[in-house]
């Protein structure tokens, strides 16, 4: 009779909840990153260059690791200011990089 549709329909409906979006939230903890870029922040306002590009690169390394774990919008944002702060340090203007790390930080703060 009409069974077969039936079971195909009970058997879509079990598969189904099972299954989960594809944009599942990525847990994201940027404490540490804005913690080093804080650090990256003062340094480069007391005027010591190689401190901050220290620092800086310092902060890209764990941010790159982070987004080997997983990816978001933040982090590649963040990852865009902090090479741009390091660009610009490396280049003799230290207040340029400053200004980056600090919008770096405002992504990394921003609400999800």
């Amino acid at each position: 009779m009409r069974t077969k549709p039936l079971l195909m329909i009970g058997l879509l409906s079990a598969l189904s909840l099972g299954v989960h979006a594809a944009g599942s939230p990525v847990h994201e903890n940027f404490t540490d990153l804005i913690a080093l870029s804080n650090s990256a922040v003062e340094f480069g306002q007391q005027g010591d260059a190689q401190a901050f590009i220290a620092k800086t690169n310092e902060t890209l390394e764990i941010l790159n690791a982070q987004e080997e774990k997983g990816s978001s919008i933040r982090l590649q944002r963040a990852d865009e200011e902090l090479r741009a702060a390091l660009k610009a340090a490396k280049a003799g203007n230290l207040s340029a990089g400053v200004a980056a790390v600090e919008k770096g930080i405002a992504v990394m703060k921003a609400e999800k």
